[in-house]
C-alpha cells in the first residue's frame, strides 16, 4: 500500500508550514506533494529549503485548487500511489486520523472516498464539517454540523452524499475510473463534482468519525462574505447543477438563491455587503451562460484575505 498526500499552496506559507509540520508527525511514511500555485510570497523557495523530503511542484501561475491538485495527483499516480489524501494547507490531522481513514477503506471495499470529523476549533468543540449533504439550505453543499458543538453529533460511520476536499482520502481506482478533478471548477464545489462522478461510477463516499482533523477555512479566497468567495461558490454551484442537478436541487436553487436574491441585496445594504451580493449574482449568471470563470475575482480575494 502506497499513500500519497497532496497539498496546494497559494501565498499561504504560514498555514502550509503548520500543515507540513503536522504531516511530519501524523502522516507516517506517506509521500507528501506540495503544489505551489505561482505564489508571490516566496513560498516555493522557503519550502524547498525547509522541507527537503517534500516533493515540491512549483508552478509559474495560479491554476486554481483543481488545477494545482491535479499536478500533485498526476505525480502521485505515476509513482504508484494506491491511496491519495487531499489536504487543504490550513488543515491538520489529529494523531491516528490517516490510519482511521485507511482502516475504513478496508471495511468498505466498494467505497472510494473517505472523509473525517473536521473541527473548525477543536478546543472549543466547534465543528466545521462531518460529511456533506446535497440540498439547498443554506447552500448547495451543506456541511453537516457546521458551526455546531460536536458533543454527541455525527458519531456514526456512514455513507454520505459527498465529502469536502479539505481532508479527503481517495482510492486510486476512483481516479482511474472517473479522471482527476475537473478544472472548470477553479475552486469550490470541485470536490462535490468528484463525489458525484464517483457515485455514478459506483463508488460511495463514507464519513469516518474516528478520523479527526482541524480546518481554519477559506483563507486563500478571503473567507466569509468576500466578493471572491461569493462569486466562486455561486459559479461552482450553478456549474454543478448543469452537470448533476436533479429536479429537487434545481427547485431549491430557484427558490433559495434566485427568488431570494433581492432580499439578500436589501439585507446587504446596511451591513456593507453589497459587493458580495452582486458578486454572487454575477457568479450565477456566468455559470448559467457557461462563461469562463472571471480570474479577476482572485485579486479581490487576495486583497480581502
Amino acid at each position: 500500500m502506497s499513500v500519497h498526500i497532496v497539498v496546494v499552496n497559494w501565498n499561504g506559507l504560514a498555514d502550509t508550514r503548520s500543515c507540513l509540520d503536522n504531516l511530519e508527525t501524523c502522516a507516517g511514511d506517506a509521500v507528501v506533494h506540495v503544489v505551489d500555485n505561482g505564489s508571490t510570497d516566496g513560498s516555493a523557495a522557503a519550502m524547498a529549503d525547509e522541507y527537503p523530503d517534500v516533493r515540491l511542484h512549483a508552478l509559474d501561475e495560479n491554476r486554481g485548487f483543481s488545477g494545482g491538485v491535479n499536478v500533485g495527483l498526476r505525480a502521485a499516480l505515476e509513482d504508484g500511489a494506491t491511496w491519495i489524501l487531499l489536504m487543504n494547507n490550513d488543515a491538520t490531522l489529529a494523531p491516528g486520523a490517516l490510519a482511521a481513514l485507511l482502516m475504513a477503506g478496508s471495511r468498505h471495499p466498494s467505497a472510494g472516498l473517505f472523509g473525517g470529523r473536521i473541527y473548525q476549533d477543536r478546543a472549543a468543540d466547534r465543528l466545521w464539517c462531518c460529511g456533506v449533504g446535497m440540498g439547498w439550505w443554506p447552500n448547495l453543499c451543506r456541511l453537516r454540523g457546521h458551526g455546531k458543538a460536536g458533543a454527541g453529533r455525527y458519531l456514526k460511520e456512514e455513507r454520505v452524499d459527498g465529502l469536502t476536499g479539505c481532508g479527503l482520502l481517495v482510492r486510486r481506482e476512483v481516479f482511474d475510473r472517473v479522471g482527476l478533478l475537473d478544472e472548470e471548477w477553479f475552486v469550490y464545489v470541485e470536490d462535490a463534482d468528484l463525489c458525484a462522478r464517483a457515485r455514478k461510477a459506483g463508488f460511495d463516499s463514507v464519513y469516518v468519525p474516528g478520523a479527526v482533523l482541524e480546518h481554519a477555512g477559506a483563507g486563500s479566497t478571503g473567507g466569509g462574505y468576500s466578493r471572491g468567495r461569493k462569486y466562486l461558490t455561486a459559479y461552482g454551484s450553478v456549474l454543478y447543477l448543469r452537470r448533476h442537478g436533479t429536479l429537487l436541487l434545481w427547485l431549491g436553487f430557484v427558490c433559495v438563491d434566485l427568488l431570494m436574491w433581492p432580499l439578500l441585496f436589501v439585507i446587504s445594504v446596511p451591513t456593507g455587503r453589497i459587493g458580495g451580493a452582486f458578486a454572487k449574482l454575477r457568479g450565477m449568471i456566468d455559470g448559467f451562460l457557461g462563461r469562463p470563470i472571471d480570474k479577476g475575482v482572485l485579486s479581490q480575494a487576495e486583497a480581502s484575505s
